[in-house]
């Protein structure tokens, strides 16, 4: 779903509680004044107070301060900036103040002139916690996460029990794609302030990316005992109820929280994405068009505007959208990477230009430039101008790879408990146990290895609903442990040894009854999310009537493919050719050990083949599937249906064979990858 900034970030500010006799003892009246009106929340009258404590007595620095305190809570940072310079000038190294300062200044928007005000009051007091944290929201807000997450950390060491600067180090955590980390200090703020709203609430949104959509509904569910009007975890909830199938729920959901804030722009994009996810795409359309008519310089609304209309193949309206964003801000990094995956470049022109030209400006965030570099190394791979594609692609998994940890050995340790759990001897007790239905083709594989296409192919036919990439199976795998399971001590894969044959067909019915609300009717469903090739045992266990086709490439195409393209969140893998390579080798470890133990369960299509002799290979694959054929089949590029893939694209156009070998025009720059693939 889109995303929605829900970790707050928040950046502290102190007020002087007591002042030195040093003033006019009725300045020092009126400032007494100002600050119960402000600890009653009465702001304007505690602005006039300060105001008349400054005016009798011109030199108050601390006066200054908590009026410009009172301007903050007022939204008017301009002015509140304008006090703390005029008490800086009493009280020039007062930490408090540097910090107040920079949070004027990044409430403003210059995050690189709040950055040096908080180093200087980091200067006079290192062990400052509410600077760290705020440094950290500044950084943050610069791209730059690493650093951020060090002032976050700093923040929490001096003072423990800061629950903000806890939880900011979670957000951060959670947009480097770090989930586990995220929500471990997620749940560390709620255990200090078990009435945060803003981590139950945040701790949700991580769940749903993690998988764990019933655990992400409870986090929601908490918050809005704790705020019944919390639109933003309305919102959280109505994302996790359609992950979970439950569409009519989250429809509620995200009504109520319409109805909660009719201008919340997060609820009017996410309504959107859900509309364009069960294919009701004028409704979506609608959503997004919504919110643009509440803030016709949402950039975002505009963007994901652009990506639904991507996504259905309208790719003309979908570039003119993008082109709508980037007129809005003419630095919108994430839109131009989106403009970039989705036209086609012919030569050098002003898209090619205007990236550059961000990719080089000063001050450009990281994770922007990681945008646009991934943009430039597709524009000039379409030109051709492949050692310049490649340098900007490098640049750009470089910049991604620094935002997160990744070790390949703890990959290879899953793959091996996996090996060592799924043997022969092991299917020999669990033979046909499962839920005999039919209905799913799981169509997997390597990312970018050719599943979108297969998947359209398979669409085209009358008989067969395309699902796309389906988080199902590891929800009911997440079920299974939940429901049968129940220790946190036993981890996939061995607790499925636990399961016994009555639980493998509930399972088994579990998982085709969610599928089957994407079609009551289709004699097949397809569910092509990629990475379920470290699930074949347990597919095997629950449906062993189910058809599974992995889909092959060559390893150095597929792997350059993978390398080239950015991936929202996932496959940390694949941004350093070494890992990368290494984790492919463990991939073809796996589907050697699969079609060892499970001989006859996997259909292997490989993209070579069917580049060479497209109606011969899908006549097979239809065969494999029990489907009479079709010609719809072989035009698989007419069919229009909903593609939420980096290859909604591609699917729209016929095979071509330039996308074999591809790596060639690489091959200098692929070494590290041919080195571990190879074995050169």
């Amino acid at each position: 779903m889109t995303s929605i900034a829900v970790f707050g970030y928040i950046g502290r500010r102190s007020g002087f509680e007591s002042v030195e006799l040093m003033y006019d003892q009725r300045a020092i009246k009126r400032y007494e004044e100002g600050r119960k009106f402000h600890h009653k929340g009465k702001l304007s009258e505690a602005e006039r107070a300060y105001k008349k404590a400054i005016k009798i007595s011109p030199e108050f620095s601390e006066a200054y301060n908590n009026l410009g305190n009172v301007l903050m809570d007022k939204s008017r940072p301009r002015e509140a900036a304008d006090a703390y310079r005029r008490a800086l000038k009493h009280l020039s190294d007062h930490p408090m103040l540097l910090n107040n300062l920079g949070n004027a200044l990044q409430a403003l928007g210059d995050n690189e002139k709040a950055v040096e005000w908080f180093h200087k009051a980091l200067q006079q007091d290192s062990n400052y916690a509410q600077a760290h944290n705020n440094l950290g929201n500044a950084l943050r807000d610069l791209g730059q996460l690493q650093q951020a997450e060090a002032s976050y950390r700093r923040a929490t060491e001096i003072d423990p029990g800061q629950a903000d600067a806890l939880n900011n180090l979670a957000g951060i955590l959670f947009e480097s794609g770090r989930l586990n980390e995220a929500i471990d200090s997620f749940h560390k703020v709620i255990a200090i302030d078990p009435g945060h709203v803003g981590a139950h609430t945040a701790l949700g949104f991580a769940l749903i990316e993690k998988g764990s959509d019933t655990q992400a509904i409870e986090a929601f569910q908490k918050a809005l005992q704790l705020d019944p009007r919390q639109a933003d975890a309305q919102v959280g909830l109505g994302n996790a109820l359609s992950k979970l199938g439950e569409f009519d729920r989250a429809l509620e959901s995200y009504q109520q929280a319409l109805k909660l804030d009719p201008e919340n722009l997060n609820a009017h994009n996410c309504l959107g994405r859900f509309n364009s996810d069960i294919n009701e795409l004028d409704k979506a359309i609608g959503c997004y068009q919504t919110a643009i008519d509440l803030d016709p310089t949402h950039k975002e609304s505009f963007k994901n505007l652009a990506e639904v209309f991507a996504a259905h193949g309208r790719l003309d309206e979908a570039i003119d959208y993008c082109r709508k964003a980037i007129e809005i801000d003419s630095g919108y990094a994430e839109a131009y990477r989106l403009l970039s995956r989705i036209r086609k470049f012919s030569e050098y022109d002003d898209d090619i230009q205007a990236m550059q030209s961000l990719f080089a400006k000063d001050g450009i965030s990281d994770s922007d430039k990681m945008q646009v570099g991934f943009g430039l190394g597709k524009a000039y791979e379409d030109i051709g101008d492949y050692e310049k594609s490649m340098l900007y692609i490098l640049d750009g998994s470089r910049l991604k790879r620094l935002t997160f940890n990744y070790s390949v050995s703890k990959s290879r340790e899953l793959f091996e408990r996996i090996k060592k759990v799924f043997t022969r001897e092991f299917f020999g007790g669990y033979e046909m146990q499962g839920n005999t239905d039919e209905t799913p083709i799981f169509i997997l594989g390597m990312p970018r290895s050719g599943t979108s296409l297969v998947e359209q192919i398979l669409a085209s036919h009358p008989d067969v609903h395309g699902g796309g990439e389906l988080v199902d199976l590891m929800q009911v795998l997440n079920l299974a442990h939940d429901r049968y399971v129940g220790s946190n001590i036993d981890e996939f894969p061995e607790f499925v040894t636990r399961l016994e044959p009555r639980d493998l067909r509930e399972l088994g019915c579990e998982y085709v009854s969610r599928i089957r609300k994407l079609s009551p009717d289709a004699r097949f469903i397809t569910d092509k999310m990629p990475h379920n090739f470290l699930r074949i045992g347990f597919i095997r266990m629950i449906l062993p009537n189910a058809r599974i086709v992995n889909c092959c490439r060559d390893p150095m195409d597929n792997c350059l493919s993978m390398f080239k393209n950015y991936f929202s969140h996932g496959h940390d893998y694949s941004y350093d050719l070494t890992e990368l390579g290494q984790y492919y080798n463990l991939y073809l470890d796996l589907m050697r050990h699969w079609k060892s133990t499970l001989p006859g369960f996997i259909y292997e299509l490989s993209y070579q083949d069917l580049v060479i002799d497209q109606e011969k290979q899908i006549r097979q694959l239809l065969e494999h599937c029990h489907l009479p054929w079709n010609d719809a089949c072989l035009d698989f590029y007419k069919t229009e249906r909903l593609v939420n893939t980096a290859s909604n694209a591609q699917v729209r156009q016929p095979i071509y064979k330039d996308s074999v070998m591809r790596w060639k025009r690489y091959e200098k720059q692929l070494k590290p990858l041919a080195d571990v693939i190879l074995g050169e």
